[in-house]
């Protein structure tokens, strides 16, 4: 009786894991759909030979964000909405770094645990999105200009 149970446990795991891959894949595969629309809009409107990083910012708007590297060897960052209404175009020494974001965040927001920093924009603005959880266990959304790293807005969720 105990081998049975043992074993429809083991069944029932395995296929609780393939179900919560499953879901996973279906949940990501719209941002992954809407990147490869937006890296050929990129291709087709913009020269940009190598990319490096590309990232998915949903705030008020969505924007597709790429890093990349142009024909002159300059480090350039991409917004893309994901209307594809409009873009802009940074070069990567415009802002801050994400070293001195990360650092910011060490130094001035002491998250008990870093969750994530990545680029965005709001209201035509970018920035730089910083998740955290603060030392109250509060998810904390923290969003400094990718400009000069000036403050923009913050909220955390939590009770």
């Amino acid at each position: 009786m105990g081998k049975l149970i043992g074993i429809v446990a083991v069944i029932l795991i395995i296929v609780l894991g393939w179900q919560g891959v499953q879901f996973f894949s279906n949940v990501k595969e719209p941002i992954r759909q809407g990147e490869m629309v937006a890296l050929n809009y990129l291709k087709e409107n913009i020269e940009l030979p190598e990319i490096i990083h590309t990232d998915f910012y949903h705030g008020t708007e969505s924007y597709y964000v790429f890093q990349g590297i142009d024909e002159l060897g300059e480090e350039l960052i991409i917004w893309i909405s994901s209307t594809l209404d409009s873009y802009l175009i940074k070069p990567k020494n415009e802002g801050i770094s994400f070293d001195d974001a990360l650092l910011f965040t060490k130094q001035e927001l002491n998250p008990k645990q870093l969750i994530s920093i990545k680029l965005g924009m709001e209201n035509k603005v970018p920035l730089y999105e910083i998740i955290y959880k603060d030392q109250q266990e509060r998810y904390s959304y923290y969003f400094i200009s990718f400009k000069d790293g000036s403050y923009l807005k913050h909220h955390h969720l939590g009770l």
